[in-house]
């Protein structure tokens, strides 16, 4: 070996699994791998091998070609045979005596093999090569795997991108075509009105904007916390008054309480602003007009709560494994024809985690849903 070229130590995970019926092999084999830094889990017995590897799956498996009842090319068959256990690699132990039998143990799926007597350094090198070939396809695997993630995201991202800011767009240039050529002839009222349309979809347009940058500034870790003791009363009431005139458009009435004392816990206020006004915006958004909203803040000598319970129709079993997973798209539909990118609980989730608090919903289905968030009181 070049002296420039690195070794790759024995991962503390490397678990193999040594199978042979004769004891004393398996102590042989297990003194010179555990040495080497392997975790080692004995069989001595092919129907012995199989039951192990149901409990646990081993990285890589020593398996003895010759044995009674059940012989090593039958246990090689049965796990290649099992999707769970037919990617672990099979080095088979043979005396050199056995070689016939070995082409077949190779054609069942074994990747190597070791004579008996063992050469320490030649068992070591061959169980290190084959872990490393292994590991190496195993994050050959998990790179995929995350690929296909980035590309469904990714085209999530542009189904947004494509639709639900397109369509905005349209309805703000077709309001300003309309105020363009037709100023003349439309009233003070009128215009008014559509400045507000123009105002509140270009709003909308930057409240997905901002989600959207938002989900990205998490994902890569780039969100900086300033974590203050801080009162969730005044923060809570300031969303509060943010909201109101959309329920008050919806004849909605929103019912706050909070304690007389203060209710200190250590957030980041600003992304604490985010989190309560994603959470009070929803229950107006998904709730019914005419309905009650319940914006309670609870605290005591461990914690500080916000719940937030709505008279809306309520998240089914199938909506509530799904709640809080990125562009999630649920059942239940805003009920003023409100737009939702299904970023914000995702959002709301990351969040609140970053700053060491939790959240969670209780819904029954026809019966609203109730979203809290919980911290640790100071």
């Amino acid at each position: 070996m070049n002296p420039s070229t690195p070794t790759i130590s024995p991962s503390p995970e490397s678990l193999i699994l040594v199978v042979d019926d004769v004891q004393h092999n398996i102590q042989v084999v297990g003194t010179m791998l555990r040495e080497a830094g392997y975790s080692i889990m004995p069989a001595t017995s092919g129907a012995a091998a199989l039951q192990r590897v149901q409990k646990k799956v081993p990285d890589l498996i020593l398996l003895d070609l010759m044995m009674p009842e059940m012989d090593g090319l039958e246990v090689c068959r049965r796990l290649k045979a099992d999707p769970a256990t037919q990617p672990i690699p099979i080095i088979f132990l043979t005396a050199s005596n056995e070689m016939s039998h070995l082409v077949q143990g190779l054609e069942a799926g074994a990747v190597d093999y070791v004579t008996k007597p063992f050469n320490p350094p030649e068992l070591l090198a061959r169980v290190r090569t084959h872990l490393e070939l292994k590991h190496a396809r195993d994050t050959i695997v998990r790179c995929g795997q995350e690929l296909r993630w980035l590309n469904e995201e990714k085209n999530e991202f542009m189904g947004i991108a494509a639709h639900d800011l397109r369509n905005p767009l349209s309805a703000i240039k077709g309001y300003a075509e309309m105020v363009m050529e037709d100023a003349q002839d439309l009233s003070n009222r009128e215009l008014e009105e559509n400045g507000r349309r123009i105002q509140d979809t270009a709003a909308r347009m930057v409240e997905m904007v901002q989600n959207l940058l938002d989900a990205n500034r998490i994902e890569r870790g780039e969100m900086r916390l300033d974590i203050l003791p801080n009162d969730l009363r005044p923060l809570l009431q300031s969303v509060i008054e943010t909201q109101r005139a959309r329920a008050t458009a919806k004849q909605q009435t929103i019912l706050l309480e909070v304690p007389a004392t203060p209710a200190m816990s250590r957030v980041d206020a600003n992304i604490m602003l985010q989190v309560l006004e994603n959470l009070v915006s929803n229950a107006v958004k998904y709730s019914p007009p005419g309905k009650n909203i319940f914006v309670r803040l609870v605290h005591s000598a461990d914690s500080v709560r916000c719940e937030v319970q709505d008279e809306g129709p309520g998240l089914s079993a199938e909506d509530q494994k799904k709640l809080f997973g990125k562009f999630a798209r649920l059942s239940a539909k805003p009920t003023g024809g409100e737009h939702s990118t299904g970023l914000g609980l995702s959002i709301v989730k990351k969040m609140v985690e970053a700053m060491n608090g939790r959240v969670w919903c209780e819904s029954e289905l026809g019966k609203g849903a109730t979203f809290t968030v919980e911290f640790a009181a100071t």
